[in-house]
């Protein structure tokens, strides 16, 4: 990329940065720009997106299997494992186990499960050694937060990536639902 490719305005910043700076930022948008946006998102240089857009997108990008999954589970009370949610499933929900006959099998739920939190529609955590989910990020952020002694109201955006590495839910999801519970504790 030449100077003359770039925004004036970036071409006048990078220019008042150090030569090894600006090779690390072009490697870094050249190997991995996700966690270029989200080094730019954590300082503030790029906006963060609306949480009610994000959960419309969401919605729209799941598989039917999934979409039936995740409405039959979004008042599924407690945290649960996989194989608990096979049993909620035949207890409470056999309408889904009868359109989808996979689903009393863990390695299918499991699979649709992680694709879910994959998608930023559901939440996981560590328990232990157990892994639970929930039907959503700010409440997985909430179980992360107690099991590894944080308060909530204490996390930063910046925590992230921490969470992100210790439950495998995008970042992106996690720094919104931080944000949404932070700005929630100011607004009271």
């Amino acid at each position: 990329m030449t100077d003359a490719d770039l925004d004036p305005r970036l071409a006048e910043a990078l220019a008042q940065l150090d030569e090894s700076t600006v090779e690390g930022i072009s490697d870094l948008a050249a190997n991995d720009p996700e966690l270029l946006e989200e080094l730019l998102a954590d300082v503030g240089y790029l906006p963060t997106s609306n949480a009610e857009s994000d959960s419309e997108e969401i919605a729209e990008n799941l598989s039917p299997p999934q979409r039936r999954l995740s409405e039959a589970l979004t008042d599924m009370g407690s945290p649960r494992t996989t194989d608990e949610i096979i049993e909620l499933l035949q207890n409470d929900h056999p309408d889904v186990i009868e359109e989808y006959q996979s689903a009393k099998h863990r390695p299918w739920l499991s699979t649709k499960l992680n694709e879910l939190v994959d998608k930023g529609a559901f939440g996981r955590f560590r328990d232990g050694r157990t892994v639970r989910y929930v039907p959503s990020i700010s409440e997985a952020v909430r179980h992360w937060a107690l099991h590894n002694n944080r308060f909530v109201e204490d996390l930063e955006r910046s925590d992230a990536r921490t969470i992100a590495d210790d439950t495998g839910m995008p970042t992106s999801a996690i720094r919104n639902a931080i944000e949404e519970m932070t700005n929630g504790d100011e607004q009271l």
